[in-house]
Formats: C-alpha cells, sequence, structure tokens
C-alpha cells in the first residue's frame, strides 16, 4: 500500500509489514526472513536459505548490527 515511497511513514509502514509477512512465511527464522527481504523470498525458498554469497554477508552485518544493538540496550537497563 506504499504510494509514495519517498515518505518516512509509508516506508517505515510498508517495510514492517513485508517483513511481518516474510517471518510469517519463513516461520520466523530470521535467516530466512532476512534472506528474503535482500533477494527475494522464492529464491530463498528454492535454496531453502540464502541464495548467493552477497546475500549471506548482508544477513551476517544485519544479525551482527542486531546482537550488538540487542547488547548494548541490555546493558543499558537497570
Amino acid at each position: 500500500g506504499v504510494t509514495n515511497p519517498y515518505d518516512a511513514y509509508q516506508n517505515i509502514m510498508g517495510g514492517s509489514k513485508f517483513l511481518r509477512l516474510l517471518a510469517d512465511r519463513f516461520d520466523g527464522d530470521m535467516i530466512k526472513v532476512i534472506s528474503a527481504y535482500h533477494a527475494g523470498g522464492g529464491v530463498t525458498s528454492r535454496k531453502d536459505g540464502t541464495p548467493w554469497v552477497g546475500t549471506d554477508g548482508y544477513v551476517r552485518k544485519v544479525l551482527k548490527n542486531y546482537y550488538r544493538i540487542k547488547t548494548e540496550l541490555t546493558a543499558a537497563t537497570p
């Protein structure tokens, strides 16, 4: 439903809904979800995971940053 991808609200809401669809499709397997976001759901399903080296690198970077931020937030919480 995004009509203007340059509208920050539409872009964030559309991306969030897309990630939710991918999470449902891949039963919450975050490697497959991030892979499908980067490479496409079809090829991720056919390859049963990360289809290409470039996608593998993307997934690793996203997860590395996710865990870094999660650790920082956990440490900052009293």
